[in-house]
């Protein structure tokens, strides 16, 4: 008999996921290489235990270029 998947929590908006739309692991979100990313408020901040929704990476992604590109603007 096959268990059924447990829902979780993503930690940014605490809407219920399976765990095929969540990233659950720090190291695995540290695989993109790209430290700007890394190095956001909401990604450093991430416990061992912590998941996040596919969503909410999106936006953490987009913000974070969106910041990059106004950075850039100022140069």
């Amino acid at each position: 008999m096959i268990k059924s998947i447990n829902p979780m929590n993503c930690f940014v908006c605490g809407k219920e996921k399976q765990d095929f739309e969540v990233w659950s692991n720090k190291l695995v979100i540290g695989i993109t290489y790209d430290s700007d990313f890394q190095n956001n408020d909401i990604i450093s901040n991430m416990s061992d235990k912590d998941i996040i929704c596919h969503q909410c990476i999106i936006v953490i992604q987009k913000k974070v270029k969106d910041d990059l590109d106004s950075k850039n603007n100022f140069l």
